[in-house]
């Protein structure tokens, strides 16, 4: 495996497959997530890397590392990262999200994504993602006012949502600025429709790919 891993390291750099979330925002098809791995990736061709404020400073620690040790100019690798919407019955039990059980301000939304620059080494992401709806939509609304925002002072270059079935999508559209640009969530050949979590599909169904394809929102699944 030795002689095999250095040669594709050594491998001429391809184009990697791309689409165009926003204008001349392009993201990689695929993007490598919560792993300690991303150098790896990174050193295998890889150019899209995903982390979250809920994944914990460890891997976003691992993951600013991993590019700033790359060689790679910074615009060569595009950088995702996630805030939370609070409170929401999506983190419900959760002890990893204990902080999201009560309602959270526009300004704790905003040292949120401070937080993640800080410890990514960054002064900005390429997409930043609110990680899942409130429970309320004055308080979705209030959170993605703060993206909006945090995308016009230049933190990121784009902005989405992650874990937003078509109703949710439905009930934020009319009170942005800028429409999201991206909805990650958990659709995939063996766990969409069907699946469901605290009671809901989260994005895992058909409807939300109609939804998202009628505002030309960008459908990303966060596994194949």
């Amino acid at each position: 495996a030795g002689p095999l891993l250095a040669s594709m390291m050594l491998a001429p750099a391809k184009p990697v497959p791309s689409v165009e979330i926003a204008p001349s925002v392009l993201m990689p098809m695929l993007s490598f997530g919560i792993t300690m791995q991303h150098s790896l990736f990174l050193a295998l061709g890889g150019r899209g890397l995903d982390t979250a404020f809920d994944y914990g400073d460890k891997y976003q620690a691992e993951l600013g590392r991993a590019v700033a040790t790359s060689g790679l100019p910074r615009s060569a690798v595009f950088v995702t990262t996630k805030v939370p919407c609070c409170a929401s019955s999506f983190v419900k039990d959760d002890v990893y999200s204990n902080h999201c059980h009560a309602r959270r301000s526009p300004e704790e939304t905003a040292a949120d994504v401070a937080h993640d620059l800080s410890v990514l080494g960054m002064p900005f992401v390429d997409l930043l993602l609110m990680h899942w709806p409130c429970d309320s939509t004055a308080d979705t609304v209030a959170t993605w006012r703060v993206l909006e925002r945090l995308a016009l002072d230049g933190r990121a270059r784009a902005i989405g949502v992650s874990n937003f079935n078509a109703s949710a999508i439905e009930s934020l559209l009319p009170h942005v600025k800028v429409r999201p640009a991206v909805n990650q969530c958990g659709f995939s050949v063996a766990g969409h429709s069907g699946i469901r979590y605290r009671n809901q599909t989260w994005g895992r169904d058909d409807a939300t790919l109609a939804a998202c394809r009628r505002h030309n929102i960008t459908l990303m699944a966060h596994r194949p």
